[in-house]
């Protein structure tokens, strides 16, 4: 579901052109301001950053990202606004969750697969004292940058990761 989510939002649908449908706005510097939706106000207390891609409404607390405004808005759950955004966006939800779930189950595996071979590779690289030295000693970087950046080794022979996956269950 964060997947979509991100994909709809990597669709670059602007927050003001979102709420711009049910709030008329006006520039405010570098924001955007205007009456709230939620509560009967006569001076605009509704705040957009379109820089940030968030909104807030100081009359009435509340404050979100586009998702929140459409479930706030339209009285709809998570599921049915990012379906509503993504119409818009003209994203194709089925890409992200079959109706079985097997898309999702296989992006579920294939993600533990990647953090079992960056796994894999930072203990080769911490097995391997001379590839360790060249790290560190040579390229300069700290244990924090290595952890971090999930530096590692890749040795030799080309088919070890793929033995220490299939011992996993991997095919």
């Amino acid at each position: 579901m964060n997947d979509a989510k991100e994909e709809v939002r990597k669709a670059r649908l602007n927050i003001e052109d979102v709420i711009g449908e049910y709030v008329q706005l006006k520039r405010a510097g570098r924001n955007l301001k205007g009456l709230s939706p939620f509560t009967d106000e006569r001076t605009p207390s509704f705040m957009i950053s379109p820089e940030k891609q968030i909104w807030h409404d100081f009359s009435s607390g509340k404050g979100g990202d586009i998702f929140t405004f459409v479930m706030m808005v339209e009285g709809m759950d998570f599921r049915q606004s990012l379906e509503h955004l993504a119409r818009k966006a003209g994203v194709d939800l089925t890409l992200f969750s079959n109706g079985d779930g097997r898309t999702a189950k296989r992006r579920a595996r294939a993600r533990e697969a990647l953090k079992l071979a960056a796994n894999f590779y930072q203990q080769n690289l911490v097995k391997n004292s001379t590839a360790l030295n060249y790290v560190v000693k040579k390229r300069r970087l700290n244990r924090q940058t290595i952890s971090d950046f999930l530096i590692g080794y890749a040795p030799e022979n080309g088919d070890t990761l793929t033995k220490a996956l299939e011992k996993r269950g991997f095919s």
